[in-house]
C-alpha cells in the first residue's frame, strides 16, 4: 500500500477522489455475504495494544518475515524458519516462544512506502504525513486521545508512553 498524502490531508482531498473513495465503499458494502446477519453480535474490542518500533532492531527477514528461499546474501545466516500456531504463519527459529502465541498478535506484511530516508519514512508511516514545518501526533497519541484520555481513562499508568529518541534530522 503506497502512502497516499491527499487521503491524509483533507484540505487537497478532490471531489473527484471523494467521488472515488465513496464509490468504492459504497461498493464493497455490496460484495457483503448475503445471508450475513446486517447486525452481528459485537465482537470483543481489544483492551490494549503494543507498537513495537525498533530502530537498528533486527531486519524483518531474520525475524517475522522470512524469506528462505531468497539465499544467504539477502536473509543472513538465518533460513531456516519455524511453523507457528496459526497455519501458515512462519516467523524467525530464534522466536520459538512468540511461534507459540501467533494467534494472540498480528503480523503486518503490507506496508510499504515510496520514501528512502529511513528517518522520514519512519515519521510518515507514524504519523500519515510526510515531514514539515506542521508536527504531526503519532497514531499512539490520535489514538490514546480519542479511546484513552477522552473517554474517561482514570488508570495509573498514561495510556501512552515513547521510549525512544528521535533519529536523524529529527534529533
Amino acid at each position: 500500500m503506497a502512502l497516499n498524502h491527499r487521503f491524509f490531508d483533507p484540505q487537497n482531498l478532490t471531489r473527484r477522489d471523494l467521488l472515488k473513495q465513496g464509490i468504492a465503499g459504497a461498493t464493497a458494502l455490496t460484495l457483503l455475504e448475503p445471508r450475513a446477519p446486517l447486525f452481528a453480535a459485537p465482537r470483543p474490542k481489544a483492551k490494549s495494544m503494543i507498537q513495537i518500533w525498533m530502530w537498528g532492531g533486527p531486519s524483518h527477514v531474520d525475524t517475522f518475515d522470512p524469506k528462505p528461499g531468497a539465499g544467504r546474501d539477502y536473509c543472513g545466516p538465518f533460513n531456516a524458519p519455524i511453523g507457528t500456531n496459526v497455519d501458515g504463519i512462519q516467523i524467525n527459529q530464534l522466536l520459538p516462544k512468540l511461534a507459540k502465541q501467533a494467534d494472540k498478535y498480528s503480523i503486518i506484511r503490507s506496508m510499504t512506502h515510496g520514501i528512502n530516508g529511513h528517518e522520514t519514512a519512519s515519521y510518515a508511516m507514524q504519523t500519515g504525513h510526510k515531514p514539515g514545518r506542521i508536527v504531526y501526533p503519532c497514531v499512539g497519541a490520535v489514538v490514546s486521545q480519542f479511546k484513552g484520555i477522552g473517554h474517561g481513562y482514570k488508570g495509573l499508568v498514561p495510556p501512552y508512553i515513547v521510549l525512544t529518541q528521535a533519529q536523524g534530522r529529527f534529533s
